[in-house]
């Protein structure tokens, strides 16, 4: 009788240690920014530590130290992640990630304050090439890094298949967004300055897409420009808006965030703040200058024409366009499309072209005050 007691606490000792070395990784997902940027998401009940190893340039895996992992969701690659592999080793589960071969990464790691997400961020780095001529033709890069003219990106929010906000008149926000857009683009062009812009007609570029192209041209600056929407008090709510990347508890801005991110409320959570705290510091400080200088001259230039024109303040808020973008980026919400007095300005074409006068102004200052000017003025009779 003694003997069975003395068995049945041991099996019962042996299964409550095992209990507790066992963690639940309840879901996992890979969101790509970028074509070189992917995040990979790790959602646990919960874990106090982790450990991450190198094997090689483009070779890694992820651990709970100690523990196995109870593993009830798919785990499928993407981006530039091709393989993964689960392995249980030493006593404890590896989870293995295969990379885009020939690359070097940089990685940045974040386990939230709960203790539930862990976020690997993984950013895929240009192949390494040793040219002879980079030691005697140092001072020559440098010049011309020097003399290099400013890149605006210029993004015409939605377009094509999504008209975007709806308003009054029949008013449509990628027809305004469009207009805005291309007198920015001229503005800016007359004035020197290298832009490129996401469309220049009715067509519809991803969100990833309009990322992709201001990362591939290596713009110093991306704006993009839409119009706001209320679902209620659309007599009262009016006036300018201009966002920079950033957490917010803002019901109103998440919800907006939401909206153009083409994402739900609840998607918009403690997740995206993990994402958010991945972005460099000096980014958003950038970002936040430059939003600053464009609603300082917006508002200047649109009174001109619109006398009651208001501003509803520089804000803050996780849209997908000013994450993904590696240089200080903006998002303009010029004003409200279905508030009687905004749209009835929203349909004058001198009151756009203002509006783009006092965007094109406020990156202009921007790029001043941040020392990146224009060296070799261009052709002033582009088109926008």
């Amino acid at each position: 009788m003694v003997k069975a007691i003395i068995t049945l606490v041991f099996l019962l000792f042996s299964l409550n240690s095992y209990a507790y070395r066992i963690v639940h990784l309840k879901s996992f997902s890979i969101l790509s920014l970028t074509q070189t940027v992917d995040n990979v998401i790790f959602t646990f009940d919960k874990i106090d530590k982790y450990r991450f190893i190198m094997l090689s340039n483009d070779y890694w895996y992820i651990a709970v130290p100690g523990k196995i992992m109870s593993i009830t969701t798919p785990l499928i690659p993407k981006g530039n992640i091709r393989r993964i592999l689960v392995r249980i080793i030493k006593g404890e589960t590896r989870i293995f990630f295969k990379m885009d071969s020939g690359y070097k990464y940089r990685f940045h790691i974040v386990l939230s304050r709960n203790r539930h997400f862990l976020i690997v961020r993984v950013e895929k780095q240009n192949r390494i090439k040793i040219h002879k001529a980079f030691a005697t033709n140092r001072k020559k890069t440098t010049k011309t890094r020097v003399s290099k003219i400013p890149v605006v990106v210029v993004d015409p929010g939605h377009g094509g298949k999504d008209p975007g906000a709806l308003g009054l008149f029949g008013l449509k926000e990628k027809n305004i967004t469009l207009s805005i857009g291309k007198y920015v683009a001229y503005f800016l062009r007359r004035d020197g300055y290298r832009v490129y812009m996401t469309r220049t007609g009715d067509t519809y570029p991803t969100l990833a897409d309009r990322v992709r192209l201001a990362n591939r041209v290596k713009a110093d600056v991306f704006v993009s420009i839409h119009v706001n929407y209320t679902p209620r008090d659309r007599l009262r709510v009016k006036g300018l808006e201009v966002y920079f990347v950033n957490t917010t508890s803002d019901k109103r801005a998440l919800r907006l965030a939401a909206r153009e991110n083409g994402m739900s409320l609840s998607q918009i959570s403690d997740l995206n703040k993990i994402i958010l705290s991945l972005i460099q510091s000096t980014k958003i400080e950038y970002s936040k200058k430059l939003a600053s200088d464009i609603y300082r001259y917006m508002l200047l230039y649109g009174k001109q024409v619109y006398k009651s024109y208001t501003g509803k303040g520089v804000r803050q808020a996780p849209f997908y366009v000013l994450v993904g973008t590696r240089c200080p980026s903006v998002l303009v919400e010029t004003a409200f499309i279905n508030n009687p007095s905004d749209a009835i300005f929203l349909r004058n074409d001198r009151f756009r072209r203002t509006l783009a006068r006092g965007i094109a102004k406020g990156v202009e200052l921007f790029l001043r005050k941040t020392k990146i000017s224009v060296a070799e003025p261009l052709d002033k009779n582009l088109k926008s």
